[in-house]
Parts: C-alpha cells; structure tokens; sequence
C-alpha cells in the first residue's frame, strides 16, 4: 500500500471507530394509541353563561373554520344580536343532538340552535365543582 492509500484507510476507520464509539441517541417511546374522543350526542352538557350561539347552521360551520371570523362574530353578536346569532346570558343545560368539527347542535328549550365546542361543559364536572367560598368580610 503507498502512503496516500494508507492515510485514506486511516482516517476512514478512525471516523468509523469514532462512530462506532459514539453512545446511539435512544429510540423514541412508541407511539400510544389514542382514543377516539367519545361522542356526546344524546348526552346532557352546560351552556355556560354568555355563550355565542346562533340559530343558521351554514353560519355556524362557516364560522367554526376560523377563529378570527368566530371572535368578530362574538363581537358584533354582543353589540347587535341578529337572527343569526346571538349570546345566550344565563346558563343552561342542553341536550346535544349532532356534531361537528368545532360546533354542535344542540336542544335548548325546545328549540334547535348550534354552538361552538369551547361554551359546552360536561354536566359532570360541573356538578362535582364546589361553590366558590366568599371570604368574610369585617369592618373597622
């Protein structure tokens, strides 16, 4: 072997001992399986209190696709209430009736309306939720 060869070879295995030396990153976890949410529809859930609903389900869909459009329709729905929508004041428990990405259409009062995901609580969990306590209050 002339000396260019044997410098080729020697660095060749030093970079593969090197590689060979160096501790291997650890394989990531494998991947959990994740369930498949559980449907609420028949199910009875909370309308919080100022909750943007609205009565046409093309507006809703249209609006659940972008949260831009959803906050602009919350604040002319606060300003103005139109047939469209409105914000509902009190809290209520509905019963879900469909789904969909983002909203659901809900009974309230005998009456169809649809709602996005974020004004909808589990009845459950609203229940378990103690009444916050006021502190007392003393004077002088």
């Amino acid at each position: 072997m002339n000396v260019k060869t044997c410098a080729i070879v020697t660095i060749l295995s030093l970079g593969l001992l090197q590689a060979c030396s160096t501790p291997r990153q650890p394989a990531p976890p494998a991947a959990e399986m994740i369930e498949q949410p559980v449907s609420s529809v028949g199910s009875t859930m909370v309308l919080v209190e100022q909750a943007h609903i609205c009565h046409d389900e093309a507006e809703t869909r249209r609006l659940a696709a972008s949260a831009q459009l959803r906050s602009m329709a919350r604040y002319l729905a606060e300003l103005l209430p139109t047939d469209q929508c409105t914000i509902h004041t009190v809290t209520s428990e509905v019963v879900v009736l469909e789904e969909a990405e983002g909203y659901r259409k809900i009974s309230l009062e005998s009456s169809e309306i649809f709602t996005f995901d974020n004004y909808l609580l589990p009845a459950a969990a609203t229940a378990a939720q103690p009444s916050p306590v006021l502190p007392a209050v003393s004077c002088c």
